[in-house]
């Protein structure tokens, strides 16, 4: 990079640079959906067994839920070009709330995330890696612009026409929008780690045995 004149990056190469840019580490590759969801569902049963009386859970699915509200408007995909890096965190926030995502499921990734970092060893530990995984981890839940139309010809026959336009998952954006997520659950992360792991690991095996 810094040889090539485009920024300084005097210990990594390009590859490096770029790997970091979309997955949030130097080397490590984004967790798959596969390796989150037993996470995913123990975080999602202990935030939902407490989420009426518990306080730090409770404020964090009200900030979620306020924190999808104030994201304004929704944009299609294709016209996110030329956009700061926070407009178009604001619109992946919207366009979770459009596609109906309950704040609960998102507290519940955050906690997901942060427990499977916990987990492994082989993770890094740096937060700009937890930051970009919470936000890869909720992206999937609504991303990009989908449209059907159905368009009819000269001699009355219909054709199904459809347009899937994603935005680019990498860099800034995915960290400004992963810090408007993870920052309503900062709360629940320290609090509630432990209790995911917990529930994981005695549930997990008693599913993995039956």
């Amino acid at each position: 990079m810094k040889a090539a004149r485009e920024g300084l990056a005097p210990h990594h190469c390009r590859r490096h640079v770029e790997h970091r840019a979309r997955h949030g580490s130097y080397w490590r590759p984004s967790f798959k959906a596969s390796e989150l969801r037993p996470y995913v569902t123990a975080a999602t049963a202990h935030v939902s067994l407490r989420a009426a009386h518990e306080k730090f859970i409770a404020a964090a699915i009200a900030d979620m839920g306020r924190t999808l509200e104030d994201a304004g408007p929704v944009e299609i995909a294709t016209r996110l070009k030329g956009m700061s890096a926070t407009k178009r965190a604001k619109i992946g926030l919207a366009r979770l709330r459009v596609e109906g995502v309950p704040p609960l499921r998102i507290v519940s990734i955050a906690l997901a995330v942060s427990a499977l970092i916990k987990a492994d060893a082989t993770v890094p530990r740096a937060k700009e890696f937890r930051t970009v995984q919470i936000c890869k981890a909720v992206h999937r839940l609504a991303s990009g612009t989908h449209r059907v139309w159905v368009v009819e010809d000269h001699q009355g026959r219909k054709r199904r026409t459809e347009m899937h336009a994603f935005p680019k998952s990498t860099g800034r954006v995915l960290r400004e929008m992963g810090r408007m997520l993870e920052q309503p659950c900062e709360w629940v992360i320290e609090k509630h780690v432990a209790g995911v792991l917990a529930h994981q690991q005695r549930y997990g095996r008693s599913r993995a045995a039956n």
